[in-house]
């Protein structure tokens, strides 16, 4: 009887080793649970603020086409008041000589706008390949809690 209750001690004492660590693991589940959880979170604001940058880009990259429609319309007027011009003033080489100059300098605008263009469609492009990587990121966490919720799931079902 004294064996028996000897070796019922040591099997309580290692059930109750078995308890401890499985409530230690659960403790370290849920922990990953919640760190998970935060991490969404975090991924998911960075995500939203990604997309808002992107609209704000988008939103300059419409204002500068709108702006340079604006400008091809006043380059293309610049050009059709010079040939006005370069007709009435076909005696007055000095003014014709103002007007050119203001017509070159007009196209060089365009040319810096057009510049400005391609950079705003290149940071459009960059932005847009994070915001891809940002959605693809947040897949992976999704996926993450997914299994972090189905382990826990799991044990505690243990």
């Amino acid at each position: 009887f004294d064996k028996l209750l000897v070796d019922s001690a040591e099997q309580k004492a290692q059930f109750d080793k078995v308890t401890a660590d499985a409530a230690e693991y659960k403790a370290g589940y849920d922990k990953l649970l919640v760190d998970t959880a935060e991490h969404q979170a975090q991924f998911d604001k960075a995500t939203a603020d990604t997309a808002e940058y992107k609209a704000g880009f988008d939103k300059l990259l419409a204002d500068s086409a709108e702006h340079k429609a604006q400008l091809d319309k006043a380059t293309a007027d610049a050009a059709e008041y010079k040939a006005g011009f370069d007709k009435l003033l076909v005696d007055s080489a000095e003014q014709k000589a103002q007007l050119d100059k203001a017509s070159a300098d007009a196209t060089e605008f365009k040319a810096g706008f057009d510049k400005l263009l391609v950079d705003s469609a290149e940071q459009k492009a960059q932005l847009d390949k994070a915001a891809a990587d940002a959605a693809e990121y947040k897949a992976g966490y999704d996926k993450a809690a997914a299994d972090a919720t189905e382990y826990k799931a799991g044990y505690d079902k243990y």
